[in-house]
């Protein structure tokens, strides 16, 4: 089934306009990534492969945020990469946006029981 096109009126929309400046450098970004990934602060730490931090353009006018990951998600370390992720790609590119051009993320960095 294909994804239909967008929307005339959202072909006015400012794609193309640059995101604001950034609020924490790159340096207090990695240090979240990397505290996120030694977290131990609930019982979803014991089954992970991974956490999944996010993806992307961290300066992006966009930030798609999902709810936790799946399996492929905590194998991968990278959310949005089933078929979720798939159809997802097919609605970015459906508005004129490819998946770099966004920063996707979860709520839940680690994966939740099944």
């Amino acid at each position: 089934m294909a994804i239909p096109e967008a929307p005339e009126r959202w072909a006015a929309l400012p794609l193309d306009k640059p995101a604001p400046a950034p609020h924490a450098n790159d340096n207090a970004w990695n240090e979240l990534q990397q505290e996120v990934s030694r977290c131990r602060a609930c019982g979803l730490c014991e089954t992970r492969t991974q956490t999944v931090f996010g993806v992307g353009n961290r300066h992006a006018g966009w930030m798609l945020i999902g709810e936790a990951p799946g399996q492929n998600e905590d194998l991968q370390g990278e959310p949005f990469v089933g078929k979720a992720g798939q159809l997802l790609n097919e609605m970015l590119r459906a508005i004129g946006l490819a998946r770099e051009e966004v920063f996707i993320a979860n709520v839940l960095k680690c994966r939740p029981p099944a």
